[in-house]
């Protein structure tokens, strides 16, 4: 009962501020779903063409293919409602609220504005709104004097956190490879010391293969800058203070570091602690789970017994139409797990 008054209360709201309901498939085409948080939950088959399908297992991502699958091209306040399907966790029950082809920070303000009102709405609790911008990464990562592969990497794993520290870890130590790998190389490299150095092996001495191993798997120098960047990107990564602060701190953070990222407007749509019972706080790293964001994001949780709560994820999605293969889309929305 108070899940369905919840969804009565946030769906009466959302109309109300002029969204229009987007009825939605529970089958989505497995190819369109993106990064490991979401695959690693996906109940998916086969159709009798051997094309693979799944049960939808977040509605922000169906939103935006079936709305990308329309010719409307004006500005388009939609919102949709209802079931996703995840392995291993109790099916969440969805309500988002999005705005496609938006390209201004008035839009980005009203979906955190209507994310707060509808957080007041179901909770009465303190809510802490936290808000950061992956183009302030982004920027950070190709402004580093290291190897466009590792710029490649750190930015293509970002939300898959375990394995972005282990690229970094990497990074910092200088080696090119993964741990197996250079267990088999060194294996290799051991064997083949036991050759004649002037024996050759597809057209090169084994002493230059001798010299080549021994660069990769113990000194490759072609990361010199990999321990003092790894250590910029985890302060970085660090940062987090009150909304208000955040301009002159990521400035000074940038400029101690020698890099040209100027705090552009837009990266914030709000800059300051005036809203009733919300904290509002920068963060360089909390981003949501679901890899769609491109640019703004934002969440907001509550405390409960000494333990966030995260119940509204949020921020632009300009990049990710296009990186489906379907037509470009500049959006921004917001949404509730219940």
């Amino acid at each position: 009962m108070q899940l369905q008054n919840s969804f009565q209360k946030i769906t009466s709201f959302i109309k109300k501020k002029g969204f229009k309901e987007l009825k939605l498939n529970h089958i989505i085409e497995t190819k369109y779903i993106r990064g490991v948080n979401l695959k690693k939950y996906l109940f998916t088959f086969n159709d009798d063409k051997g094309e693979s399908f799944s049960l939808r297992p977040d509605l922000s991502l169906m939103s935006l293919i079936q709305f990308s699958k329309t010719k409307i091209k004006k500005k388009q306040k939609i919102f949709y409602k209802g079931e996703s399907f995840r392995k291993n966790k109790n099916i969440l029950y969805q309500i988002g609220w999005e705005i496609y082809n938006s390209n201004n920070q008035k839009d980005d303000l009203e979906v955190i504005k209507n994310s707060i009102a509808i957080f007041k709405k179901i909770t009465t609790k303190k809510g802490y709104l936290k808000i950061g911008n992956l183009e302030l990464f982004f920027s950070l990562i190709n402004q580093l004097k290291i190897p466009n592969r590792w710029k490649s990497r750190l930015i293509q794993n970002f939300y898959n956190k375990k394995y972005f520290y282990e690229i970094l870890n990497r990074l910092e130590t200088n080696k090119d490879l993964d741990e197996g790998e250079i267990k088999i190389d060194k294996k290799l490299f051991y064997k083949m010391q036991k050759l004649n150095p002037n024996k050759t092996i597809a057209g090169r001495s084994v002493n230059e293969i001798l010299k080549r191993f021994d660069m990769k798997i113990n000194k490759d120098p072609r990361t010199s800058e990999g321990k003092k960047c790894s250590k910029i990107i985890k302060k970085f990564l660090k940062i987090k203070c009150p909304i208000e602060k955040a301009p002159k701190i990521l400035s000074e953070f940038f400029k101690k570091n020698n890099l040209n990222i100027k705090i552009a407007d837009d990266y914030f749509p709000i800059r300051n602690n005036k809203i009733k019972n919300i904290k509002i706080e920068y963060t360089s790293s909390e981003i949501p789970e679901v890899e769609i964001y491109s640019g703004l994001f934002f969440s907001i949780n509550f405390l409960d017994r000494y333990k966030y709560n995260k119940i509204i994820n949020g921020g632009r999605f300009d990049q990710m139409s296009s990186s489906l293969g379907l037509r470009p889309i500049k959006a921004v929305g917001s949404a509730i797990n219940l």
